[in-house]
């Protein structure tokens, strides 16, 4: 069974932090754990129901699979039905876009990869596991909150009416970061890990934050980012 490209993430991280705490004597900063974040998640408003609609629904339900995990996590579950159930529901959307020639599967593929890390964030946030603590670099849980806090503030804002074009502008930088991010292979995001944290220890500096990483920003990425931008700052009310 092959690994996951998040489950990879967070493998690749703790064993590479390890190796250089046994080979050099150095202690990088402990990574923040998956902890209740307070985060405004917007409330889903009437949204028809064709593909677009739908998509656009599945990002408007973070705060519905927080609470649905708490509920669960307090009567000894972590089964994540919701989450599971929002997951088939976000790619048979975007299927069927890709199907009409609406989105191209690339950019369809990088928007799920991205949904499927803010989903997990979400639930990993609200659900009762024990923490540990691993000498880990692992960016996945800041990339993933920043996909959370931009569709509820997109979602906000286009409740309001228009939107201020610079406003839109940080959005799609900040998601077209997060999405660079996600575009990563394996094997890219192994050589991102060894750089960060070789750099670290050579330079006796902390890690960079997620915002400081230097990740290049590709024409799928690109139209990802803006894909989500106009899905998330349009009306809700949409024809």
């Amino acid at each position: 069974m092959s690994t996951s490209r998040r489950d990879f993430m967070k493998v690749f991280g703790a064993g590479l932090a390890s190796l250089l705490l046994t080979r050099c004597r150095w202690r990088p900063p402990v990574a923040s754990c998956y902890t209740p974040i307070p985060v405004v998640y917007p409330t889903p408003t009437p949204i028809p129901l064709d593909a677009r609609g739908r998509l656009r629904l599945c990002w408007l339900r973070f705060g519905e699979l927080a609470q649905s995990t708490r509920d669960e996590s307090n009567n000894g579950s972590t089964s994540n039905v919701l989450g599971q159930q929002l997951n088939s529901e976000h790619r048979a959307a975007l299927d069927e876009l890709v199907a009409s020639g609406d989105l191209t599967a690339p950019v369809a593929d990088l928007v799920q990869e991205a949904y499927d890390a803010a989903l997990y964030h979400v639930w990993r946030s609200n659900t009762l596991i024990t923490c540990y603590e691993p000498a880990v670099v692992d960016y996945a849980p800041t990339s993933a909150q920043v996909l959370v806090q931009q569709s509820g503030v997109l979602e906000q804002l286009s409740a309001r009416g228009s939107i201020d074009p610079q406003t839109l502008a940080k959005a799609r930088a900040a998601l077209e970061h997060d999405l660079a991010y996600y575009s990563l292979s394996n094997t890219e995001v192994q050589v991102l890990y060894e750089r960060v944290v070789q750099e670290a220890h050579d330079q006796g500096q902390r890690f960079p934050s997620f915002e400081e990483l230097q990740l290049e920003v590709t024409p799928d990425v690109r139209a990802a980012a803006q894909f989500l931008v106009d899905l998330l700052a349009e009306d809700g009310e949409r024809p």
